[in-house]
């Protein structure tokens, strides 16, 4: 069985060898991803980018939610300050 461990911003990245192919998992969660025909893979929930390297598309998945969280924390503190 393969296995690579990386971390991205505090997040843990494993990809795994299993009998249905490899799995991904960020943080012991698995993320569900899928592959093209060209052999590239996706995330079911960010489909935006597309990689041959899966932990390389969970950095920028990381990356994403990231700024995503960020962006609605700013949003939050903004419609305190209006109520």
């Amino acid at each position: 069985m393969t296995e690579s461990y990386r971390e991205h911003k505090g997040y843990a990245i494993e990809v795994r060898d299993s009998k249905q192919g490899l799995e991904l998992l960020v943080d012991s969660e698995q993320v569900r991803h899928g592959q093209l025909p060209d052999g590239q893979y996706f995330l079911h929930e960010y489909a935006y980018d597309w990689t041959e390297d899966l932990t390389e598309l969970a950095r920028k998945w990381i990356d994403h939610r990231t700024r995503a969280d960020g962006i609605r924390a700013m949003a939050n503190r903004s419609e305190g300050e209006v109520s």
